[in-house]
């Protein structure tokens, strides 16, 4: 889910980077300033969102969507945290789902979880 707030929460930011490919501490554009000017070619979304940055946070919420459900649930959260080497109760991943989850249902969606990790 909160790839950002797990990764705070377990102290495994570089595991993540390394399994996903995704680095929480650096946006694109501040690591490589070649693929930010390519997605800047590519377009906005009309957000102003580069199309290639969200084409790749569905991409990173679809590989953390296990069951495919569309939602990122506690047990996905958990498992995610167990792969990484890190284990929280379930008490921490509700409170961290909790953060995040603007509709209260209990579950992280795309549209939060692109949120809270365009927020980063």
């Amino acid at each position: 889910v909160l790839v950002v707030a797990v990764a705070s929460q377990c102290s495994v930011s570089s595991g993540i980077n390394a399994e996903y490919g995704y680095h929480l501490s650096h946006p694109e554009g501040a690591r490589n300033p070649a693929a930010a000017q390519k997605a800047g070619k590519q377009g906005k979304t009309s957000n102003g969102a580069d199309i290639a940055q969200n084409k790749k946070l569905e991409d990173l919420f679809d590989s953390l969507d296990v069951d495919e459900s569309g939602f990122i649930d506690e047990e996905e959260i958990i498992k995610l945290t167990e792969k990484l080497g890190e284990k929280m109760s379930i008490e921490e991943v509700r409170e961290l789902i909790g953060q995040v989850d603007k509709d209260g249902d209990g579950r992280v969606n795309k549209d939060e979880f692109k949120r809270l990790m365009s927020a980063k």
